[in-house]
């Protein structure tokens, strides 16, 4: 096998202390091997710090057992300029056979050392957004697969993808401003 093109992130064998009543593993132990799985691929995108921001469409195929032996296949499927999507498919060596158990997705954005997003490929040292209001929103992405930063407050104004689709948040704020301006001119009549 050449592990410069297919090699497991990581290989782990499951205890007696991961199992749940039913005397299967936890799907949380799992999911847990997943996000560092996807981790240690995420590592071959960016030589910066990176954190998980979603993990979405894991599915259990079939229960893990103790004894058994977990390899987690981790492969990027998708870049963008500060995330990066990673596909894990998790295999178990049961008696001599190999078993599909588990494949999910996990999204991870590379980060400065204030947890900022940051460009991928940016040089290390690169700063984020110096805004202390921001958040990663993990369910959007632009059309260049960045995350989308949106301010955390409720006042603050619509993301640019909302915008352009004027969605809810736009209504809302256009309705405050009419109901804003009225207030005005009535203070102003009075």
């Amino acid at each position: 096998m050449n592990c410069q093109t297919k090699c497991p992130a990581i290989r782990v064998v499951m205890f007696p202390k991961d199992t749940n009543p039913s005397g299967n593993i936890f799907g949380g132990v799992i999911l847990s091997n997943i996000d560092i799985a996807a981790g240690v691929a995420a590592r071959a995108a960016t030589m910066h710090r990176t954190v998980t921001v979603c993990m979405k469409e894991v599915i259990f195929k079939r229960p893990v057992k103790v004894g058994d032996i977990l390899t987690f296949w981790a492969d990027i499927i998708k870049t963008g300029r500060t995330s990066v999507t990673i596909r894990v498919k998790v295999e178990a060596e049961r008696r001599g056979e190999t078993i599909p158990v588990t494949e999910g997705e996990a999204i991870f954005v590379a980060v400065d050392e204030k947890d900022r997003p940051i460009p991928l490929d940016s040089p290390i040292g690169t700063q984020g957004v110096d805004d202390p209001d921001t958040v990663a929103n993990p369910g959007k992405e632009k059309g260049n697969g960045s995350v989308v930063v949106a301010p955390a407050t409720p006042a603050a104004p619509a993301t640019e993808e909302v915008k352009k689709k004027g969605g809810k948040d736009n209504k809302k704020e256009k309705e405050k401003k009419k109901k804003d301006k009225k207030k005005k001119k009535n203070k102003k009549n009075k």
